[in-house]
């Protein structure tokens, strides 16, 4: 007894590599000697390793089985050590899906993947935009950044969590920023106020861009900011969108009032329902704008800017330039077939 506990603790405590290779040798050698000492019983090798495999993981159907006695005398040797390091390989694996499951929960896992969305600061506006971008797009993949929060806030099998300083670069390369498609930056909900809140987000603009600068890569970031009159201090972070959700909301409720429905419009545009604003590129063919409208106006969609300038629609004999970045209004379906 005092053998096999010295032989299962040197088990326990092998390298994941070096116990599983001692297994799989252990399955091999156990099918192929099997074949060997008991052809009559064992047809071929694939018959000694399912009777092996039965045997290591305690299935045990029977239906083939040992017939002499070095074959009995062997598989008793396979009862002790092979099921043993089954057992042991089991429980290696099983630990470790769950280390990574709380790695994850507490966000300690370095993100690998590449083109996912970044979301920095949770947030009720976060959780909104989170939704809507995993109900809407089902291959989009997001990472949360936030050092305040102790547990993901999202459990969902398309989120990761990084917890952790947002302007610290170490926080920024867990999460994998350079490979990301686009970052948010989300006003903090804990501020004192707008010039404290959009302070915040400023510096962490600043983060992004300077580690990014450090390693000559440019990365997609946009701002929520709380005061637009802010927007100025912004000028140098290079930051390449703003959205200003009270400006927003202000002149939107000004045009519900003077033009009854057109908030329903704005509405429909920001959700999934219904009639949704998406982009494409240049299409080969198209070689002005009224190319592409004419071809979209075919397929029941509607061509609206380029990037953000609406004044397409009154040049449409100009050449389509190759950066295009056509928006588009449509419903899904037909963003799907397009």
């Amino acid at each position: 007894m005092i053998f096999f506990r010295k032989l299962f603790f040197k088990a326990i405590h092998m390298s994941n590599w070096t116990l599983f290779f001692a297994t799989c040798s252990l399955i091999l050698f156990s099918s192929f000697f099997m074949y060997y000492i008991e052809p009559e019983t064992f047809v071929s090798p694939f018959e000694g390793l399912w009777w092996t495999m039965t045997t290591v993981v305690t299935v045990g159907y029977g239906d083939v089985s040992p017939a002499t006695v070095p074959g009995k005398l062997f598989a008793m040797l396979l009862y002790i050590f092979g099921i043993g390091l089954m057992t042991v390989l089991i429980g290696k694996i099983i630990d470790a899906l769950s280390m990574r499951k709380r790695m994850k929960e507490d966000g300690r896992l370095t993100i690998t993947r590449e083109q996912h969305i970044i979301l920095i600061n949770w947030t009720s506006r976060a959780r909104i935009t989170l939704t809507e971008l995993l109900e809407t797009f089902p291959d989009v993949h997001a990472v949360i950044i936030d050092e305040a929060v102790e547990k993901i806030p999202f459990l969902h099998e398309r989120v990761d969590f990084v917890k952790g300083a947002p302007a610290s670069e170490q926080t920024l390369k867990q999460a994998n920023f350079l490979k990301a498609k686009s970052i948010m930056i989300f006003s903090p909900d804990h501020a004192l106020n707008a010039s404290t809140a959009d302070g915040l987000t400023l510096l962490i603009a600043s983060g992004i861009e300077a580690a990014a600068q450090k390693y000559g890569r440019n990365v997609y970031t946009i701002c929520e900011v709380a005061d637009s009159t802010h927007l100025n201090a912004f000028s140098h972070a290079n930051v390449e969108e703003f959205i200003t959700p009270n400006d927003t909301a202000a002149h939107l409720a000004a045009r519900s009032i003077l033009f009854n429905g057109s908030s329903e419009i704005i509405r429909q545009l920001t959700c999934h329902d219904g009639y949704d604003l998406y982009h494409i590129d240049n299409k080969a063919g198209w070689q002005t704008y009224r190319d592409a409208k004419r071809a979209l106006d075919e397929k029941g969609i509607l061509l609206v800017a380029n990037h953000h300038d609406f004044s397409i629609m009154g040049k449409l004999d100009d050449p389509i330039p190759k950066n295009a970045r056509l928006f588009i209004i449509c419903d899904e379906k037909s963003y799907s077939k397009l």
